[in-house]
């Protein structure tokens, strides 16, 4: 039954009760009864114009209304703020957990920054000193092909001295033969020049 049923059904007899009211007035103050508490309460809701049949059917109406709101309104809406509170919360969750990990990737990239920088800083410590020992090894090098550079150059020039100094002697004991042959003006034998080409040589030792 509806609302609008139930107020159409309930006017006549609203109508009945307004004119039996009206009708006997002058009954009820004539002989006044003794009433109990329920017809009390009925006169009281009546000087306020509320008769019985209408406020039960006011009441029936109201629960009716009451239980439409709550089915189709109160509870879908309290439904869906649980829902809402439910997904809030896990999303406060899920921010939660995604601040830990961030925490922890971003612990874990200072931590593998860290290894790469130490692990750079060594391998330029290595570079530099494979660097210095490879310049020192170079010069080690350079050293010892100059010192064989020099000491090929020293033998070179002994040798030459050697062969410039006893062709040096052979010329000057030929000229001294000659010379002493031309100043003789005989021919030496060999003994002779033997002897001339000896003191010649050991003079130019000297």
């Amino acid at each position: 039954m509806t609302f609008l049923s139930a107020l159409l059904a309930a006017e006549p007899a609203h109508e009945a009760a307004k004119a039996a009211h009206a009708a006997a007035p002058a009954a009820h103050d004539a002989a006044p009864a003794a009433h109990g508490p329920v017809e009390t309460i009925i006169q009281l809701f009546g000087s306020f114009g509320v008769d019985g049949p209408h406020l039960v059917i006011q009441l029936i109406n109201f629960s009716l209304l009451a239980f439409v709101l709550y089915r189709f309104a109160i509870k879908p809406a309290l439904g869906q703020m649980e829902e809402r509170n439910r997904l809030i919360e896990k999303g406060l969750a899920d921010a939660q957990a995604a601040t830990q990990r961030l925490a922890e990737a971003q612990k874990a990239a200072d931590a593998k920054l860290n290894a790469a920088a130490d692990e750079a800083a060594k391998v330029l410590a290595d570079a530099r000193n494979a660097a210095k020992a490879a310049v020192e090894a170079a010069k080690s090098e350079a050293a010892a092909a100059q010192a064989e550079v020099v000491a090929k150059a020293k033998a070179a020039i002994e040798a030459d001295r050697v062969k410039m100094l006893a062709e040096v002697r052979g010329e000057v004991s030929r000229l001294v033969v000659e010379t002493a042959a031309k100043v003789l003006e005989q021919n030496l034998d060999d003994a002779t020049r033997g002897r001339l080409n000896e003191a010649a040589v050991k003079q130019l030792a000297r």
